[in-house]
């Protein structure tokens, strides 16, 4: 089963990964404006040119728009639409719902989920698609994101993952999920690579569009690991090299820091969790680190990954900081109406702390939580009261209270009071 290859629609990146193969489940990482639509479309085009039935799961779009792209695919009869979109980000609005009074829904098999809220019940309905397509059909999850807003945070959705991923490679299937980088946290992003069979990234920094294979489960190719430069000409996707220049050199950096820090490959090493000889071939670039792993060193070695990837100078350090010159941080998928954050230091390149003010507005709910950050945290509440829920309770924080997090992340914040909630918040080391 997980020996046998198949295609991702475009000949150089099945090169890159060494084939993919039956029984993969392909993560994306992608940024916003990436062209990743294009990867699913090639994979799609050419699964259902192969006479595989195809089964696309959306909760980020429209019917009436994913029909119109699916429809002009081969095959389009072998396409089911699993749509939780109309009923769950789109609020049954009847601009969504008269897809299903009109002609267009013929061309593909359309199935909305009235329900997408209740996990269970759209698992049961993915699994009943599942029993009546067999083994060999393709997947195709639209926005892992998308799962997290509908469903209340990431534990649901890595809770449905880890369930769902066995499952899909047990019946042969080959499964794309696409996920924002920028709206998960570091450790939800680390543990799916754990679980699933392929990691991909697609970049879009300085005009440039990037890939990178950051897991290809037990399988390798000389090139795998570094970032390799696309363009996209019309409906094409046409790969060029990467000149040398223009590939950070991490291994060097990270050498230097662990020299900085007076620490051996071996103890790095051993506390991270990893062999030296990882740390050695990391250090000379012979391969490459997940985003998870390389959070972890950089934790370890107290460095700042915003820092890490700094290429200008630091700022000279200032003693003290007035109130209208706090930075704004953004925090991911959180919109600036319903929380804001504020650094209270100039800068937290080499220091050991974080210090933050966080403000979350009046009925505001982060339904995550907002930092993707490996360390510990501690939080003062200065006005207003707040719930948190962490590990199935849900713990109230008041004016003057306090509260310190070493390992377990809350899975919801909210602000219960009816004026905004101001807290200072800091994380060791840096994370932000």
């Amino acid at each position: 089963m997980g020996n046998t290859e198949c295609s991702t629609g475009i000949e150089y990146l099945d090169g890159l990964l060494g084939g993919l193969r039956i029984g993969d489940n392909v993560v994306w990482e992608t940024d916003a404006g990436a062209h990743v639509e294009l990867f699913l479309e090639k994979f799609e085009h050419h699964s259902l040119e192969a006479g595989h039935s195809l089964i696309y799961v959306s909760f980020n779009r429209s019917p009436n728009t994913i029909s119109e792209g699916l429809s002009a695919l081969p095959n389009p009869e072998n396409i089911t639409l699993l749509d939780c979109f109309t009923s769950g980000k789109g609020g049954n609005d009847p601009t969504f719902t008269k897809f299903y009074e009109s002609k267009s829904r013929r061309a593909i098999n359309a199935i909305r989920v009235d329900n997408p809220m209740n996990v269970s019940e759209f698992t049961e309905i993915l699994n009943d698609l599942e029993g009546e397509k067999g083994e060999g059909a393709r997947y195709v999850f639209d926005s892992m994101t998308g799962m997290q807003a509908l469903w209340g945070g990431e534990s649901r959705t890595y809770r449905f993952f880890t369930f769902a991923c066995p499952r899909l490679y047990d019946l042969n299937t080959v499964a794309y999920w696409v996920l924002e980088k920028e709206a998960h946290s570091s450790n939800f992003k680390a543990n799916l690579s754990h679980v699933t069979q392929v990691v991909l990234e697609v970049s879009h920094t300085s005009g440039q569009f990037l890939v990178r294979v950051t897991k290809a489960e037990n399988r390798h190719s000389p090139n795998m690991l570094k970032p390799h430069k696309f363009e996209v000409l019309g409906n094409e996707i046409v790969f060029h090299e990467v000149a040398e220049k223009e590939v950070l050199d991490l291994g060097g950096r990270l050498k230097a820091l662990r020299l900085k820090r007076g620490s051996t490959q071996n103890q790095l090493a051993e506390k991270i969790g990893v062999t030296a000889s990882y740390i050695s071939q990391l250090e000379r670039n012979l391969i490459s680190p997940s985003i998870g792993s390389l959070l972890m060193i950089l934790g370890e070695l107290q460095v700042d990954p915003g820092h890490f990837f700094s290429s200008g100078k630091a700022a000279p350090q200032k003693f003290i900081q007035p109130d209208d010159q706090r930075r704004p941080i953004a925090l991911p998928g959180v919109r600036e109406e319903i929380a804001k954050c504020r650094l209270l230091v100039h800068t937290t390149d080499d220091r050991r702390m974080q210090p933050m003010l966080v403000t979350i507005e009046p009925n505001g709910v982060l339904s995550s939580h907002p930092f993707s950050h490996k360390g510990d945290e501690f939080i003062l509440i200065l006005k207003g009261e707040m719930e948190l829920d962490m590990e199935n309770e849900t713990y109230v924080l008041r004016e003057g209270n306090s509260i310190y997090l070493d390992s377990g992340i809350p899975d919801a914040w909210r602000n219960t009071s009816g004026k905004p909630v101001q807290a200072v918040w800091v994380l060791s080391p840096p994370g932000v």
